[in-house]
C-alpha cells in the first residue's frame, strides 16, 4: 500500500477516518456521478432508481390538479432514489388531501440572535421562515425544480417590472396580520412596514441587495414601488432569497429585536432556549387559506452526527443527512418502512465548503500563497475519503465555488473547470513558497479556525496541506457556531477561517457582488480587486443574457485564478426523510430543512399514524 498522509500510520484510509467520526465507506458513491438524467416524469414505485439528475435544468413533477386518493397513494413509496424524488398522488393536491393536525419535530441550528439585518445566517433565517414572510419567496416542495428558483408571491400578490429594469412595483395581499403579540397585537401589514424594513436591510447585512434602489415609494397601504439607479430584472429574485419583512414596531426596537421573531408567518414563536430548541405554534390567522397544516413545530440544536441519526431512527427528528451510501443503505435497513432518499448534486452556490483567506493580511496578499496552499491539498484523494468518490471524474473532482453551476453550464461540471490551481501539485506548490519567502526550516505558521466542515479542515485539509507542503505549517482551532456567525459578520479573523456565506442567493448577483466587490457589505475577506469590481458592476447593468453569461464566466475565472478562497468537493445530496412527512423535499439550491427550507414548513402535513399527530 502507497504511503501517502492518508495511510502513513500504516492504517488504510477509510478505517482511519471511520475512527476519526467521519463515517466513510465504500466507494458505491461514484457511479452515481456517471447516471443521467432521466425523462420519466412518473412517480417512482417502490425500490425503482431514478436516473441522477446532472443537468442544469430539472422538470418539476407532476400538474397539481390531481383529486382525493386513496391511503395506499398518500405516501412516497420508501427506497433510495438516485436523484430528485417526484411527488406522490397526494401531494400533486395537498388542499385536497392533506390532514391537519401533529407537531412535527426537526434539527435546526443555534441562532446567536433573531435580527436578520446584523448576521446574515441560516442560524436566524429558519426561525423567521416559521415565522415571517417576504415580499417574494422560492417554490419548494416536490413540484419543485429542485436545480433551479422558481418564483412565487408571497406578501405580494403581484408585481410588475418596467421594461428599462428600473421599476418594479409590489401589490401586497390585503388584510394580512402580524401575529397577535406585543408590541403589534395582531395590526394590519402594511407597505410602511415593506418601506421601514428595507432601510433596515440598507444599512445593514442585506446593504448589496437594495444598494441600486434609488428611492422607496409607498402611494397607499397595499402598493410598493422600488426605483432602482440601474437596471436589475432579477431583483424580485434576489429579495425572494433573505429579504424576511418586519413590523415596523421591531424595526424600531434594536434591543427586542434581537430576542424575539414576530411577523405574518404560519407560526407564532413560543419559546427560544439557545442552545437547545426553539417551539412554534400554528397561526390562527396566517394569510394562505388552510395553512399550516400542522399545530406546532418543535426544533431542536443537535449537533452530534450520531445522535442525530438515532434521533432519526427513533422518530425524534424528520429528516437526517447520510454521510455516504453505505450510511443510507443501512439506515434503509433499519427503517425500510419509513424512509424515502434522494442521491443528487448539490446546485447552489457554496456555502461551507472551504476557507478563505484575509486578505488585509500581508501575507495572504501574495498570490503565490494563496495558489500555493490550493495546489498543496489533494483533492481528488479528500473526494475520495470524504465523499466516497461521489466527484470522481478523470479530469477530477468538481470544487463547488459560490457561483450557482446551473447559471454557467450545461451539465455537472468537473474538476477541470476549476482551473490549474485547483490540481493537486505539491511540487509547483513548494516552489511558489519558498519564491514567497516560506522554506521547510522556516515554514508559514497560520491559523484556520471554524465551526463549518470543523472535521474536514481538521482531519483532513489540514492533514494534507502539511503533508504535501513542507514550507507550510498549519493548525486548526474549532469554534462554536455563534462564534463563527460572528467572527465572519464583524470580520475579526487575521488569517484563514472556514468558509461560511450567509442565505444562499436566488440570483447570480447574489452570489458574487455582496462578496466580492471591494466595498461590499458581505466581503468579509476584505478583497478589492479593482478588476473584479468593474465585473461585478457590468454583470449587474447587463440586460441581455448571453453578455451576462459571458461577464459571469470572466468572474468565475478571476475568482479562481486568484485563489481568494479555497473550495473542496462536496458530496451528493442524501438527504432522508420519515415518508409519514408529506409535502417536504431537500431543495438543491435553497438547502435543506435545518437552514434554507424552512419556508415549506407552511405546507407540510402528517399522514395518518405518523407518532407526531398525536403529540
Amino acid at each position: 500500500m502507497e504511503r501517502t498522509y492518508w495511510t502513513g500510520a500504516r492504517v488504510g484510509r477509510r478505517t482511519m477516518l471511520r475512527g476519526s467520526g467521519l463515517g466513510l465507506a465504500g466507494l458505491a458513491g461514484a457511479a452515481l456521478v456517471g447516471c443521467g438524467s432521466s425523462d420519466d416524469d412518473s412517480t417512482p414505485e417502490a425500490g425503482q432508481q431514478t436516473g441522477a439528475q446532472l443537468t442544469a435544468t430539472a422538470v418539476a413533477t407532476g400538474t397539481g390538479d390531481a383529486g382525493p386518493v386513496s391511503a395506499d397513494q398518500v405516501r412516497v413509496p420508501a427506497g433510495i432514489y438516485q436523484g430528485p424524488v417526484g411527488p406522490s398522488a397526494a401531494e400533486l393536491n395537498p388542499a385536497v388531501n392533506a390532514k391537519p393536525g401533529g407537531v412535527a419535530k426537526m434539527i435546526y441550528l443555534d441562532p446567536p440572535r433573531m435580527d436578520l439585518a446584523r448576521t446574515l445566517s441560516c442560524t436566524i433565517y429558519t426561525t423567521l421562515a416559521h415565522t415571517s414572510n417576504k415580499l417574494t419567496r422560492g417554490k419548494v416542495g416536490p413540484l419543485a425544480d429542485p436545480f433551479r428558483v422558481d418564483l412565487e408571491p408571497d406578501l405580494a400578490e403581484s408585481w410588475e417590472v418596467s421594461d428599462d429594469g428600473m421599476q418594479h412595483t409590489f401589490t401586497l395581499r390585503q388584510g394580512v396580520k402580524f401575529h397577535n403579540k406585543a408590541p403589534v397585537s395582531g395590526r394590519e401589514f402594511t407597505s410602511q412596514d415593506v418601506v421601514k424594513t428595507v432601510e433596515l436591510y440598507s444599512a445593514g447585512s442585506q446593504a448589496d441587495v437594495f444598494s441600486m434602489v434609488e428611492n422607496v415609494e409607498a402611494p397607499d397601504d397595499y402598493t410598493v414601488v422600488f426605483n432602482l439607479d440601474q437596471p436589475l430584472a432579477d431583483f424580485p429574485l434576489s429579495i425572494a432569497a433573505w429579504s424576511y419583512i418586519y413590523p415596523t414596531e421591531l424595526v424600531d426596537d434594536e434591543d427586542l429585536r434581537q430576542q424575539v421573531a414576530i411577523g405574518t408567518g404560519p407560526f407564532v414563536q413560543e419559546e427560544w432556549i439557545q442552545k437547545e430548541r426553539s417551539t412554534f405554534s400554528r397561526n390562527a390567522d396566517y394569510f394562505e387559506e388552510g395553512l399550516p397544516y400542522l399545530d406546532g413545530m418543535e426544533l431542536y440544536v443537535q449537533n452530534d452526527v450520531n445522535a442525530q441519526r438515532a434521533g432519526f431512527t427513533t422518530d425524534n427528528y424528520g429528516t437526517y443527512a447520510g454521510r455516504d451510501q453505505g450510511d443510507i443503505d443501512a439506515l434503509l435497513q433499519e427503517r425500510d418502512d419509513t424512509t424515502v432518499i434522494g442521491v443528487f448534486p448539490i446546485s447552489r452556490g457554496a456555502n461551507v465548503n472551504g476557507f478563505q483567506f484575509q486578505m488585509k493580511n500581508p501575507v495572504f496578499q501574495d498570490d503565490r500563497v494563496r495558489r500555493a496552499l490550493s495546489m498543496g491539498f489533494d483533492r481528488v484523494e479528500y473526494d475520495l475519503a470524504r465523499n466516497d468518490g461521489d466527484n470522481s471524474n478523470p479530469e477530477g473532482p468538481y470544487s463547488n465555488s459560490p457561483m450557482p453551476w446551473p447559471l454557467l453550464f450545461d451539465a455537472y461540471p468537473t474538476g477541470a473547470a476549476n482551473g490549474e490551481w485547483y490540481q493537486f501539485n505539491p511540487t509547483e506548490a513548494g516552489k511558489m513558497m519558498e519564491a514567497a519567502g516560506f522554506t521547510a526550516d522556516a515554514p508559514l505558521v497560520a491559523e484556520l479556525a471554524s465551526w463549518y466542515t470543523r472535521e474536514e479542515l481538521a482531519q483532513l485539509v489540514i492533514p494534507s496541506i502539511n503533508q504535501n507542503l513542507p514550507q507550510a505549517d498549519l493548525t486548526f482551532r474549532e469554534i462554536d457556531n455563534p462564534t463563527h456567525v460572528t467572527m465572519m459578520s464583524d470580520r475579526n479573523f487575521e488569517q484563514m477561517v472556514g468558509f461560511l456565506w450567509g442565505p444562499p442567493g436566488y440570483s447570480m448577483d447574489q452570489w458574487i457582488y455582496p462578496f466580492y466587490h471591494s466595498e461590499g457589505s458581505l466581503n468579509y475577506g476584505s478583497i478589492v480587486d479593482t478588476d473584479l469590481d468593474e465585473m461585478l458592476v457590468a454583470q449587474r447593468a447587463e440586460t441581455n443574457a448571453d453578455a451576462q453569461h459571458e461577464v459571469w464566466r470572466q468572474i468565475y475565472d478571476r475568482i479562481h485564478d486568484m485563489v481568494y478562497q479555497a473550495w473542496l468537493p462536496e458530496r451528493l445530496i442524501r438527504q432522508a426523510f420519515h415518508n409519514y412527512i408529506l409535502n417536504f423535499r431537500y431543495h438543491a439550491w435553497i438547502g435543506g430543512y435545518s437552514c434554507y427550507g424552512g419556508d415549506q414548513a407552511r405546507a407540510i402535513w402528517l399522514d395518518e399514524g405518523a407518532p407526531w399527530r398525536s403529540a
